[in-house]
């Protein structure tokens, strides 16, 4: 009898280790990711920079003043963004960035609703500095990616 349960034992192990292992290519693609242009200098972002940068505040990195790109290519990659770059809900960023517009004069970032128009423009400017789902860019030789978010 015993020797009956471990085979039970070992058998739905080996089911929940293919179930998990057919799962993980999907999990994969569905990492958000910070990107730059492959011509960039920047190497590296830390989590207090990136946040600065897309709340609007400057940023410099190897003597250039970084520009923020965002993404709102589909709702998913807008609710990522707000959870864990910049903290703050919908509402509190739209407010926080027309705020400092209004005030200090900066400019709005430019936001992309289509992911080939996005990667042009990071491609196209070397201090621009966007995010993206991983599956979109990680195959492009003029994408840089720094991180996942």
């Amino acid at each position: 009898m015993e020797r009956g349960i471990s085979v039970k034992k070992i058998a739905a192990t080996a089911v929940l280790v293919a179930f998990l292992a057919a799962g993980a290519p999907a999990l994969a693609a569905e990492q958000l990711v910070l990107i730059v242009s492959a011509d960039s200098k920047i190497e590296q972002l830390d989590s207090l920079e990136v946040r600065k940068l897309f709340l609007g505040l400057t940023v410099i990195h190897n003597g250039d003043r970084l520009r923020p790109v965002l993404n709102e290519t589909d709702d998913r990659v807008k609710e990522i963004f707000l959870q864990n770059v910049v903290s703050m809900s919908e509402t509190t960023y739209d407010r926080s960035v027309l705020r400092l517009a209004l005030i200090q004069g900066q400019v709005k970032p430019t936001a992309y609703k289509d992911i080939a128009l996005l990667k042009k423009a990071v491609m196209a400017d070397a201090t621009a500095v966007s995010y993206a789902w991983e599956k979109d860019v990680v195959h492009d030789p003029l994408i840089k990616i720094l991180r996942v978010l």
